[in-house]
């Protein structure tokens, strides 16, 4: 039987490739407040993506037992518009959620009801252009 020395472990260190990040990310946060007017995700264009992991009723000192509907309109044409859940106080008061919006996506979100809704999630960024690809 052969015995490894120390080289030999240190050159399997050496060579063992290291992970490199790929990706920012970080936690971001919308209040939509009832109205006729949409709330956009994002008030500029960026670089991101953001995935909306949950909404959830806004905690309000005043308990409205109507329940609140989160729409979401994707594109230019706002009034073109999907559920993506209904709300109600003191029965369902927060929805999971898992919805990734590319960087150059319009959206918004409208909310028939009394009671605001937060929407939390992630964003991502790469950290570099992709140079590394072998196509």
């Amino acid at each position: 039987a052969s015995q490894r020395g120390p080289t030999a472990d240190r050159r399997r260190r050496i060579n063992r490739p290291q992970p490199k990040p790929s990706k920012m990310s970080g936690f971001w946060g919308l209040v939509v407040k009832p109205g006729s007017k949409p709330t956009p995700l994002r008030n500029q264009p960026g670089e991101m993506v953001m995935v909306l992991k949950q909404a959830a009723l806004a905690p309000t000192s005043k308990v409205a037992a109507e329940t609140s509907v989160l729409s979401i309109s994707v594109g230019p044409d706002i009034n073109e518009r999907f559920v993506l859940c209904h709300l109600t106080p003191g029965k369902s008061e927060q929805w999971s959620i898992d919805l990734g919006f590319g960087p150059d996506e319009e959206v918004h979100f409208h909310l028939t009801g009394k009671c605001a809704v937060h929407l939390t999630g992630f964003y991502e960024m790469d950290d570099d252009d992709d140079d590394d690809d072998d196509d």
